[in-house]
């Protein structure tokens, strides 16, 4: 029989349903990749390329990075800022093709399309922090919200890739209730709870081998915990030692899958995926030189092998497992700071930052690779109760292969993608600190 003629049955729409079930969480965990992870939620950190970032207490986005920073800080304080991200890729086909198997053999047939021109539009990544002391200062509270984790991209519909993604949607909120406590001169210890939500959204096509292709949406969201805690020491006046944990995150997203085909849907169906954001480790030293100059290094971890496998649930269905083989990966950043004068500080940092995708894993909606980071920032102190802070940040990306396979709409059906991506990311971020 041929598998074409079966469609729309109800065992196609099964298929259908599994792989996109499957591409929900596959979508979502591979985002961004190196840049999954935001690390964008200091404007003076984004100025020295988050050297030292763990160790510094600058200001009261060290809720995010160490909470034990609080205890470094001269009183109450309040900081909002936003990072503008403007990604850009270009992905040349090479060769991606379509697959019908017969009992007379395989025909295959390039897919046709365009290169889906830049799949990114800027983007505002916002945050806000508020610390407060108790006890003489040796005890904080603070309170951060931010968006640790997401990306938006969108090809053109008609493009090469088409099979892979058109459209992914991840979004993150976290809401950070967070508490610091200085042991003595020389140890402040802090950390919190990550009350995190997360929503993903995703599109791709699926091959029928005649006719128009299948549209599958998938959408899905959830609520769930997280905790963090860090320890900054400073063995002597002039070096401190900030180490940080940032737990994993594990979402079961539920959501649902709508296939559609020709403008009209015909099927939808509710499904489950468990999304699990890596664990991170923090060590960094900030040093003063002088008493106007401060040299600062900052190494991460990042436990991304918890997307060895991808599990999908499904109500009544057989559990659905895709390998991921993602990498265990690290980043390094060195960066330094300068007092001009009692107004104006100025700051810069370079930083490497791994990518945990590999070949024949890589997709189309992260088309990512090892990263470099350029980045340049200051302050300016209106009062002195107001600071303004500024920054930018030029990330160079490596070019990235991409294979992948993409089951159809029948297991008789199948399409490859092939492509080799370069892109890089340009950041721009503003904020307004004020001291009680």
């Amino acid at each position: 029989m041929n598998p074409i003629k079966r469609f729309p049955g109800r065992a196609t729409a099964h298929v259908l349903v599994a792989t996109s079930a499957i591409a929900l969480l596959a979508g979502t965990q591979a985002v961004q990749a190196a840049g999954f992870y935001i690390k964008e939620q200091s404007v003076t950190g984004l100025g020295r390329a988050f050297a030292g970032e763990s160790a510094i207490g600058e200001d009261a986005s060290t809720i995010f990075f160490n909470p034990a920073g609080m205890t470094r800080l001269e009183g109450p304080e309040a900081t909002a800022g936003v990072h503008l991200l403007i990604p850009r890729a270009d992905l040349e086909n090479r060769g991606s093709t379509a697959t019908v198997r017969t009992p007379a053999g395989a025909l295959t047939r390039p897919v046709g399309g365009n290169d889906g021109g830049n799949p990114y539009d800027p983007t505002p990544v916002p945050n806000a922090y508020f610390a407060y002391p108790l006890m003489d200062r040796d005890l904080w509270v603070g309170l951060g919200v931010s968006a640790p984790f997401g990306l938006a991209n969108k090809y053109d519909a008609n493009w090469f890739g088409r099979y892979d993604s058109i459209e992914t949607d991840l979004l993150t909120l976290n809401i950070a209730p967070s508490v610091a406590y200085r042991v003595n001169d020389w140890i402040s210890i802090g950390g919190g709870i990550d009350i995190q939500y997360a929503d993903a959204k995703l599109t791709n096509a699926v091959f029928t081998g005649t006719g128009p292709d299948i549209i599958s949406k998938v959408e899905g969201d959830d609520w769930t915990f997280g905790y963090n805690v860090g320890v900054m020491f400073e063995p002597i006046p002039t070096t401190r030692i900030g180490i940080h944990y940032r737990s994993q995150v594990e979402h079961t997203l539920d959501g649902d899958v709508q296939l559609s085909r020709a403008g009209t849907t015909f099927n939808t169906s509710p499904g489950t995926a468990d999304l699990n954001l890596p664990d991170i480790i923090a060590v960094g030293v900030a040093h003063e030189l002088t008493p106007k100059l401060t040299l600062m290094a900052e190494y991460n971890w990042y436990g991304w092998s918890n997307f060895e496998e991808i599990r999908v649930k499904r109500p009544g269905l057989p559990d659905q497992v895709v390998g991921q083989n993602y990498e265990d990966t690290f980043s390094l950043a060195i960066g330094a700071q300068y007092e001009l004068n009692d107004a104006w500080t100025v700051r810069g940092g370079f930083q490497y930052d791994e990518t945990p995708t590999v070949d024949n894993f890589r997709s189309t909606r992260t088309p990512d690779a090892d990263r470099y980071w350029l980045s340049a920032g200051a302050s300016y102190a209106l009062s002195e109760s107001f600071v303004v802070d500024v920054a930018y940040t030029h990330i160079i990306i490596d070019d990235a292969d991409i294979n992948t396979t993409q089951p159809g709409a029948v297991a008789a059906l199948s399409t490859n993608t092939r492509a080799v991506s370069e892109g890089s990311v340009d950041i721009i971020a503003a904020a307004l600190r004020y001291k009680f």
